[in-house]
């Protein structure tokens, strides 16, 4: 079984009335701090070590993770052991926020390493950050 774990921004989708990425899950993430909004970490994205530093300086950051960590392992085990369940090839977490360029990938990433540190031998795993090309071709864009 596969585990796919995307990052997508809110903006894209739910605020234009589009349909959103297909997932089984969804974590909102726009209930923390926006890095959109601090100048110097506006234009990096979730992959970057400074955004890194910017939410694990805030200890909800850390007791989110791990109460994520600890619900997705509950429940994938649960899933797993279900002997009744209608075979499923994939399941898809998603984590959103409002861009899907810094919160969302942060948790996305920071999920994806722990799951598939716990899982590595009876599971394959997925990452995608739906949106994040869209800020890199612009980011592209303005340095050439």
């Amino acid at each position: 079984m596969k585990i796919k774990i995307i990052s997508y921004g809110h903006k894209f989708y739910e605020e234009l009335d589009e349909k959103p990425p297909y997932h089984d899950f969804l974590f909102s993430l726009r209930d923390f701090i926006n890095p959109f909004w601090v100048p110097e970490l506006k234009d990096l994205t979730g992959l970057d070590e400074k955004i890194h530093e910017f939410f694990e300086k805030d200890e909800r950051t850390l007791q989110r993770l791990e109460k994520m960590e600890d619900m997705l392992k509950d429940f994938i085990d649960n899933f797993l052991d279900n002997t009744h369940r209608a075979d499923k090839d994939q399941l898809v977490f998603a984590f959103k926020c409002t861009g899907g360029k810094h919160r969302s990938v942060y948790f996305a990433e920071k999920t994806f390493k722990r799951l598939k540190d716990h899982y590595q031998d009876r599971l394959s795993f997925e990452l995608d950050h739906v949106d994040l090309v869209k800020y890199l071709a612009d980011y592209r864009a303005k340095t050439a």
